[in-house]
């Protein structure tokens, strides 16, 4: 059952993640992997696991 939950929620991590790096490549105007480097870079400046940010950036783009 644990390894169950814990490919969903890496299939859910990973499916953000990727969200994250369309908006980035679109308002930052780089590519998949400038916008991975990006999401990682601010992960670590500011301590936090990189699908808390990636569901951040999604989530206002989709405000927006």
């Amino acid at each position: 059952m644990a390894l169950s939950t814990d490919l969903q929620i890496a299939m859910q991590s990973r499916a953000v993640i990727e969200q994250a790096k369309g908006v980035l490549v679109a308002s930052l105007r780089c590519t998949p992997d400038e916008a991975f480097a990006h999401l990682v870079r601010r992960s670590q400046h500011a301590n936090r696991e990189l699908r808390e940010i990636a569901t951040e950036i999604v989530e206002r783009a989709a405000r927006a």
